[in-house]
C-alpha cells in the first residue's frame, strides 16, 4: 500500500509492506510532516522560522536545539563550507520568497545555543533546508515503527528503509537514467547534485564560505542510519570542497558514500555497495 502527500515542494511517499494489515501511522506522519512545513519551511512568510529570525533571541523545542547543535558541529567540520546561516545569500540569489535584499551576514559563530534558547546575532538568519527531509524520514519511521515491520519512506529522492529495498542511482547528467543499483537494510539514502535547483546566480548548494555555488562535483550520495545524518552530509559533503570532504567522510563513523567529481572520477567508500545498473 502507498500513500503520498505533496511537501517542502516535494513529494512524501510511503509504502507498507505486504504484511501490513492497516494504515496505522499514515494519518499522523502526514499531520507532523505538514505541521514541521508550516513551522519552519522558508517559504512561508510569518512562521515560527520568520519569528526565530525576526526576535533573534527564543526559547526552542529541545529536538530542534539538538538539531542546530548538530549543524553547529558539521559547520565546524567543513570549516565553514556547510553553514545553515547561508539564508539571505539563498534569497538574493533568487531562490526564496523575499522581496527585498537582505543583509548577507553569514557566519555560523554568529549562532549561541544556551541551553535551548537561541541567540542570534545582528543580521544572522538561519535556515532549515539542509536537515528537514532528513529529519522528517526519522520522525515518520519512528511512528511506523510503532505498527509495521516493513515500510519506504521517500521524500523526494531521499529514502529511509525499514527491513530491506533495492533502491536506483541516478545519473547525475541525466536524471532519465539510471546508472547504479544498491539495496537498503535498515538505513537511509541521501543525495545532492548541483543539477537540481538552478537559478541566475548559480544553483542552491552553495560554499557558505566562498559564498558560491560549488561546482567540484556533480552529485553526492550518503547513506547513514538515520535520514537527519544521510540529509545534512550529502549537503556538507558537496559544498566542501572535494579533498576536504574525503577527509570528513573517512573520519565520521556510521557514514558512507559516493562522490563523483565534475571530472566524473568516482570515490566510494568501503561500506556504500552498489552495482551497475546499465
Amino acid at each position: 500500500m502507498k500513500y503520498s502527500l505533496p511537501a517542502f515542494g516535494s513529494l512524501l511517499e510511503i509504502t507498507l509492506g505486504t504484511c501490513s494489515l492497516n494504515d496505522s501511522g499514515i494519518t499522523e506522519s502526514f499531520s507532523m510532516v505538514q505541521d514541521f512545513e508550516n513551522k519552519y519551511s522558508r517559504f512561508i512568510k510569518g512562521n515560527k522560522l520568520a519569528e526565530i529570525n525576526t526576535n533573534k533571541t527564543i526559547l526552542l523545542d529541545p529536538e530542534i536545539s539538538s538539531l542546530i547543535r548538530l549543524c553547529l558541529r558539521v559547520s565546524g567540520l567543513t570549516e565553514g563550507a556547510f553553514d545553515i546561516t547561508l539564508l539571505p545569500l539563498l534569497e538574493n540569489a533568487g531562490y526564496g520568497i523575499s522581496d527585498i535584499e537582505l543583509t548577507e551576514n553569514i557566519g555560523y559563530q554568529n549562532i549561541l545555543l544556551e541551553a535551548d534558547t537561541l541567540h542570534l546575532k545582528k543580521g544572522i538568519q538561519i535556515e532549515f533546508g539542509s536537515f528537514g527531509k532528513g529529519y522528517m524520514l526519522d520522525l515518520v519511521s519512528r511512528i511506523l515503527s510503532k505498527s509495521h515491520a516493513e515500510f519506504t519512506v521517500n521524500f523526494g529522492g531521499d529514502i529511509r528503509v525499514k527491513w530491506e529495498q533495492k533502491v536506483l542511482l541516478e545519473d547525475p547528467l541525466d536524471i532519465e537514467k539510471t546508472i547504479w543499483e544498491m539495496t537498503l537494510r535498515d538505513m537511509a539514502l541521501a543525495s545532492s547534485a548541483g543539477n537540481k535547483r538552478k537559478f541566475w546566480k548559480g544553483h542552491h548548494l552553495m560554499n557558505a564560505k566562498q559564498q558560491t555555488s560549488q561546482n567540484d562535483k556533480l552529485t553526492v550520495y550518503v547513506s547513514h542510519r538515520l535520514g537527519v545524518m544521510a540529509d545534512i552530509f550529502a549537503t556538507a559533503l558537496f559544498v566542501t570542497p572535494l579533498r576536504k570532504s574525503l577527509e570528513i567522510l573517512e573520519k565520521t563513523d556510521g557514514l558512507e558514500a559516493l562522490i563523483i567529481s565534475k571530472e566524473w572520477k568516482i570515490f566510494q567508500s568501503k561500506g556504500f555497495e552498489v552495482t551497475l545498473n546499465i
